[in-house]
């Protein structure tokens, strides 16, 4: 095994290698490394990548840092430029998403209110003579609200959870009564 890793929070280049016949992981960093660094970079080996190894079935096992390899330093604006890549396509998603979400609560937000609307209609035609043809309109008006509701908040509330009582009461009346 012979692979890099970059710590993006020390901006820090690490070359580890696992020497199979020694049983050993050896790393190098591109620079000198500080203590609270050490320890970090080396949990990190022993709990990432030692368990892919031998290092914990086989002993003596070792663990050995090699000091500073300046030939890494080549290799790290290439590690500085993917994490600036992956930083920014990870704030695009976390954007994109919050954008997603701002439409989602308005169009919820849009269409309840033209549910409420709806409903108040639906009541003024039950109290009005008005016939079963508006009455049956305004019913699916307020279906294709519900489900879009529904769609964009989420839910999954059914029609006879809003219709009051007397509506569906007052329909069936309409259609007795032809």
């Amino acid at each position: 095994m012979d692979e890099l890793f970059y710590f993006p929070t020390f901006d820090l280049l690490i070359k580890v290698i696992y020497a199979s016949e020694a049983n050993s992981i050896r790393y190098a960093t591109h620079r000198v490394v500080k203590p609270q660094e050490k320890r970090i970079v080396e949990r990190y080996v022993l709990h990432e990548i030692a368990p892919k190894t031998e290092y914990y079935t086989r002993h003596p096992s070792l663990l050995l840092y090699m000091g500073v390899d300046l030939s890494l330093k080549k290799e790290l604006k290439t590690y500085q430029v993917k994490d600036t890549i992956k930083t920014i396509i990870d704030q695009k998603h976390s954007i994109d998403q919050k954008v997603q979400d701002l439409i989602s609560s308005s169009l919820s937000n849009y269409y309840f209110e033209r549910l409420g609307d709806k409903l108040l209609h639906l009541r003024h035609i039950m109290e009005s003579s008005l016939g079963p043809v508006e009455f049956e309109k305004t019913v699916k008006e307020i279906k294709a609200l519900l489900n879009a509701y529904n769609q964009n908040s989420g839910q999954e509330i059914d029609m006879r959870t809003i219709l009051p009582p007397e509506a569906i009461a007052h329909y069936r009346q309409l259609i007795s009564s032809e």
